[in-house]
């Protein structure tokens, strides 16, 4: 049974992760929370950012204080099954070097650009992972994590190319879309200072695999209520056409709606959220900090809100506005 300590515990390695992270990091808590709930969660994460924003730092320095294996793919559409696998989970000793996919943590830069095959087998290493080539099965480490970056696509424009349902749907099994923006002001002040007039120091491990383990264990056991449950229903299926009690504005600007995934994905992710911060309850505050993120590679945007620059981001702030945490007409839902 879960205890107070345990939260605490959680807590506390949390702020020393973002401590040890700040020491060659500016502007990047919001990316290391959600990038540690998507660890304790057991989930995968797209990244979509501009260039030169610290996407591989980030992600290695991440790694290093998890103490994580970290390996790198820079995905090509040439690039094979075999190049991700190598020659397999090989013995411990040997002086055959198994790839990429087998680290802890695996950055996948580009991944738009993958061919079809090395795309399949990607999506199964995240779905089961494990992969499976020439009739062996290779099973992947635990913790396995990937983080897929891609380049900003079009997000309320008209675009001559725009994505088919098929290729937004691609990207539902993963847990979180993480966007980063270029840095402010002030954030890019430091970066022009602090962090080019210094020896940056080397973030150092806080915690390793096994208390990973104990910590995913942890956050299973947080408590969401019938009403915070409820909450996140009326979100979720608030985003589907033709469904309930749909806002009008998402007829208006939504082809597609999010899937029974998300609502698992936002209950978990609210359960870490609330771990994260020393509490065994989710409040309805975990929901809205993680429904972004959540939500906006599950919501398609019809040709009407691309043209008239309403973004996914606009449409899922639009219905945390207007959806209610308590709605006493709804009975029976938990």
């Amino acid at each position: 049974m879960a205890t107070q300590p345990g939260f605490e515990l959680l807590q506390s390695t949390f702020e020393q992760i973002r401590y040890e992270l700040a020491k060659c990091l500016v502007g990047c808590d919001a990316f290391i929370e959600q990038l540690m709930i998507t660890l304790l969660a057991g989930g995968h994460c797209l990244l979509e950012a501009p260039p030169g924003t610290a996407k591989s730092l980030v992600t290695a320095s991440f790694a290093r204080v998890t103490g994580l294996s970290f390996d790198h793919v820079r995905c090509t559409p040439d690039l094979l099954p075999s190049d991700l696998i190598g020659l397999g989970a090989q013995p411990r000793g040997s002086l055959e070097i198994p790839g990429p996919l087998f680290a802890n943590l695996v950055l996948a830069a580009d991944i738009e650009r993958l061919s079809p095959r090395a795309d399949s087998l990607l999506q199964q290493a995240i779905q089961e992972q494990r992969v499976v080539k020439e009739g062996r099965q290779h099973t992947l480490p635990d913790p396995f994590m990937v983080v897929a970056t891609q380049f900003p696509i079009h997000d309320g424009h008209e675009s001559s190319a725009e994505r088919t349902v098929i290729e937004e749907y691609h990207d539902d099994r993963f847990m979180l879309k993480i966007k980063l923006a270029y840095p402010d002001e002030s954030e890019e002040f430091q970066l022009a200072t602090r962090l080019s007039a210094v020896q940056l120091e080397s973030p150092e491990q806080i915690v390793g695999v096994d208390g990973l383990r104990d910590f995913r264990a942890l956050v299973r056991t947080v408590n969401a209520s019938a009403d915070v449950v409820n909450y996140i229903l009326r979100l979720i299926r608030s985003t589907r056409v033709h469904e309930g009690e749909t806002p009008d504005f998402i007829y208006e600007w939504v082809d597609f709606g999010a899937g029974p995934r998300a609502t698992h994905h936002l209950t978990l992710a609210a359960k870490v959220r609330a771990a994260l911060y020393g509490r065994d309850a989710v409040t309805f505050e975990d929901v809205r900090s993680v429904a972004h993120p959540i939500l906006r590679h599950r919501i398609i945007t019809n040709r009407n809100a691309r043209s008239t620059g309403v973004t996914v981001d606009r449409v899922i702030k639009r219905l945390l506005y207007e959806i209610a945490e308590s709605d006493e007409t709804e009975r029976g839902m938990i």
